[in-house]
C-alpha cells in the first residue's frame, strides 16, 4: 500500500473516532467531561493517539515526503512520539508523588530530595531518548524537509492548544 492511500486510511480512521466522540458529548450540558466514568467523550490517551495520527497525515504533504521516504520516515516518527509519551508519562507520575509528598502535613525530606532526583534523572534521560530520536529522524529528511519538521511540530503543538482550551472552554462539541 503506498502512502497516499495509508494516509486516507488513517484519516476515515480518525475522523471515525473523532466524530463518534463529538456526536456522544454533543447530548450533555457544560458538566459533561471526557475521560470520566459513565461520561461519554475521549480519554486523554485516545486523544493523544488521534493527534499523533493527525500528525502522520499532515507530516507528509508538510514535509513534501517522497513515497520513498515515508516509509522509512514513519517508524521514526512513531519513535519520537513514543519518546516523548513516554518521557511525559513518567514525569507525571513522579509529580504527582512528589505532590503527595508536599501536601502531606509534614514534609517528607528524604522522600522529597529522592523524587527531585528521579525527576533529574527522567528529564536527562528523556532528552537523550529524544535527542536520538531526531537524530535518526533527520537521516531519513533532507535538510529543509528538517527544517520544515521543526516548523511543523510547532504548528501542531500549537494547534493542540487551541483544541485544548476550546475544548476546556466547552467550544468544540457545543457551540452554540
Amino acid at each position: 500500500m503506498n502512502a497516499a492511500a495509508w494516509s486516507i486510511r488513517v484519516l476515515l480512521v480518525w475522523l471515525a473516532l473523532a466524530g463518534t466522540a463529538l456526536a456522544g458529548q454533543q447530548g450533555g450540558g457544560a458538566g459533561d467531561g471526557a475521560g470520566q466514568p459513565g461520561q461519554p467523550g475521549l480519554a486523554p490517551g485516545e486523544v493523544e493517539r488521534l493527534f499523533d495520527s493527525y500528525v502522520v497525515l499532515q507530516a507528509q504533504e508538510a514535509l513534501r515526503l517522497s513515497d520513498e521516504q515515508f516509509p522509512r520516515f514513519l517508524p521514526k516518527l512513531r519513535a519520537l512520539q513514543g519518546a516523548r509519551r513516554r518521557g511525559f508519562q513518567q514525569r507525571r507520575q513522579v509529580v504527582a508523588e512528589l505532590n503527595r509528598i508536599v501536601r502531606a502535613p509534614r514534609l517528607n525530606e528524604s522522600r522529597a530530595r529522592a523524587a527531585l532526583d528521579r525527576i533529574r534523572e527522567l528529564d536527562a534521560r528523556t532528552h537523550a531518548d529524544l535527542r536520538k530520536a531526531y537524530e535518526e529522524l533527520d537521516q531519513v529528511l533532507d535538510l529543509a524537509q528538517q527544517a520544515r519538521f521543526r516548523v511543523f511540530e510547532e504548528q501542531v503543538e500549537r494547534r493542540k492548544l487551541d483544541l485544548l482550551m476550546r475544548a476546556r472552554r466547552g467550544g468544540i462539541a457545543r457551540q452554540r
